[in-house]
């Protein structure tokens, strides 16, 4: 339960601040200030995942990758700069053994974008990030490294689709059902 308060403490917090901040521009650079008063500042992305809990040694083996109630949610902070703060849930059912178990995460990180560098468009938008999270199988659980790295495409203004991967590594003490895996999500994103 802690874990679920500093994840959500530092997410809010964040966008307040970042939100609190700003900046006085003398008359000539009004164009400027108007482009960024229509720059959106909040993401919100729903869809599927889908988990490949290692018990492979094959990467995406179809038959080791759950999608059993395979929903995620994330709410974005996007900053002026390049970086931005996310905060996310997501669920599946694993098989840990020979049972089935509900699995549950909740995650944050830090993205930073780098299509601009790469794509001479805005309709493309590639990222990668770090982050920490909390797994939950049934009552057990893990917290967890996440290295992030995704990107979107915006067919509108204000909706785009996504794709990310987020590698989980666990984290001490760790729980031996699952030590690391990996979680594909594929959604739809809505911008402010």
């Amino acid at each position: 339960m802690k874990s679920f308060l500093v994840l959500g403490v530092l997410f809010l917090s964040t966008s307040f601040i970042s939100a609190q901040e700003t900046t006085v521009k003398p008359q000539a650079d009004q164009e400027i200030i108007n482009s960024n008063l229509n720059k959106s500042n909040y993401t919100i992305s729903v869809g599927v995942n889908v988990i490949d809990n290692g018990r492979s040694k094959l990467p995406f083996n179809a038959e080791a990758m759950a999608f059993k109630t395979p929903f995620f949610i994330a709410v974005e902070r996007r900053f002026e700069s390049k970086w931005s703060v996310v905060l996310g849930a997501s669920t599946n059912r694993l098989i840990v053994g020979s049972e089935e178990k509900c699995y549950v995460s909740i995650d944050t990180g830090g993205q930073f974008y780098f299509g601009d560098y790469i794509f001479n468009t805005e309709k493309i938008e590639m990222y990668a990030g770090l982050g920490l999270g909390r797994y939950f199988l049934e009552n057990n659980g893990n917290n967890t490294l996440n290295i992030i790295g995704g990107g979107r495409y915006w067919f509108s203004d204000h909706f785009g689709v996504n794709i990310q991967g987020n590698g989980k590594v666990g984290l001490s003490p760790i729980n031996d059902s699952i030590r690391n895996l990996f979680q594909y999500n594929l959604g739809v994103v809505w911008r402010n």
